[in-house]
Order: structure tokens, then C-alpha cells, then sequence
């Protein structure tokens, strides 16, 4: 009887822990997307770069799915990448170097450190993601 109560207890601490975890990488992951977004809001350059595509721009504007030039296009998928090529930790730390704010030198070194993690396809599909969400937001 006792073995069973037992087993019962650390059964459910390890629930605990493992929706504790998914809780804490969906979070940090949904706050990565949301720096993301907020980042490139803040560089028109960018924006008006990736809205030269006329595919990027209509998916944009539309919704309609871009014929296959994107690896996703839901906000659900960036955050599970993200969450798979980052730790808890690195998330944490991008977070607090964001929100006390960045100098060019600052920016330029988060953005190096987005390249060594994602490839070009990645990034674009990121960046067309966070676009999609900062137009939901206005």
C-alpha cells in the first residue's frame, strides 16, 4: 500500500515537471517570437526588404499560403523552432538583453547569434511570422 502512494506522489511530481517545463519553453519561446516581432517593427528597412516580394507581401496582406517559398507560416511553428534551437536559459538571457535595451554593437551580436541558429529560409520565415503578427496587433 504504501509502494502504491508512493508511486502515486512521484508520478505526479513528475507531471509537475514536465508541464512546468512546457509551460516555462512555451512561454520563453512565445517571448522570444514577441522580441522578434517588436525588433523588426523597429527596422523599416527590413520590413520594406521583405515586402518587395510580392509572394511575402500578399501572404501578408491576405493570408493566402505563399506557394511553397516559406518551410511555415504559422506563429505556432516559429515558437516550436524557436523552442527547439534555444534553451530555457539562452531565451532567458536574449530576453533580458533586450528589454534593458540594445546599442547597433548589441543588436548586431543577437542578430549574428540568430544566424548561427537558423538558416536564411528560417529567418525569412521568422521574419515573415512576426510580420503577419505586428500587422494582427495594429
Amino acid at each position: 500500500m504504501i509502494k502504491w502512494w508512493l508511486g502515486v506522489v512521484c508520478m505526479f511530481f513528475i507531471f509537475i515537471g514536465v508541464v512546468s517545463y512546457i509551460f516555462v519553453q512555451d512561454y520563453a519561446s512565445e517571448t522570444a517570437m514577441k522580441e522578434i516581432s517588436e525588433q523588426l517593427s523597429s527596422n523599416e528597412e527590413e520590413i520594406n526588404k521583405l515586402l518587395e516580394d510580392p509572394e511575402i507581401r500578399k501572404y501578408i496582406e491576405t493570408g493566402d499560403m505563399p506557394s511553397e517559398s516559406l518551410i511555415f507560416t504559422t506563429k505556432k511553428e516559429a515558437v516550436k523552432l524557436i523552442s527547439e534551437r534555444y534553451t530555457i536559459r539562452e531565451l532567458a538571457n536574449i530576453r533580458e538583453k533586450v528589454s534593458s535595451g540594445l546599442d547597433d554593437e548589441q543588436k548586431e551580436e543577437v542578430y549574428k547569434e540568430l544566424q548561427e541558429k537558423f538558416s536564411d529560409e528560417e529567418l525569412l520565415a521568422l521574419k515573415v511570422v512576426a510580420l503577419k503578427e505586428i500587422k494582427k496587433k495594429k
